[in-house]
């Protein structure tokens, strides 16, 4: 592998801190996903800190989960379907707040909402599942 300059090895170490505090905080707070910035922080990681590459991917909560994404692109069926259906939760509370407020630009919203959550859903459908 390729030597990093101190700058971006230290950038992605702070990155990778970052992406870990956000990532604890979605296994605790709703909809927020944690896993997913779990995955962002290993790979900052593992271009900075083996030990904290290491903490991440070992850890008994969400090391597997993370591990097993980054090595094969594996998400396990329990997860997308609980994934796939916060993403259509929150985008019904979603459209039903704009709905109520009356917003002017509701059908634009609209749109790019239910693009976006098609966005979400197609990419974790698309991934392998493990079983």
């Amino acid at each position: 592998m390729k030597q990093l300059d101190p700058i971006r090895k230290y950038l992605y170490y702070f990155a990778g801190f970052l992406f870990l505090g956000i990532g604890i905080a979605g296994y605790y707070l709703p909809i927020l996903p944690g896993t997913v910035f779990l995955i962002i922080s290993a790979s900052c990681f593992i271009r900075s800190s083996d030990r904290m590459y290491k903490w991440v991917t070992e850890h008994k909560l969400f090391g597997s989960l993370v591990k097993d994404y980054l090595e094969t692109g594996a998400i396990p069926q329990k997860i997308k379907y609980i994934a796939i259906s916060c993403i259509w939760i929150a985008s019904f509370i979603s459209t039903v707040s704009i709905y109520l407020s009356e917003y002017d630009y509701f059908y634009i919203l609209l749109i790019i909402l239910i693009s976006l959550a098609s966005i979400g859903t197609w990419f974790i459908a698309s991934r392998p599942t493990k079983f």
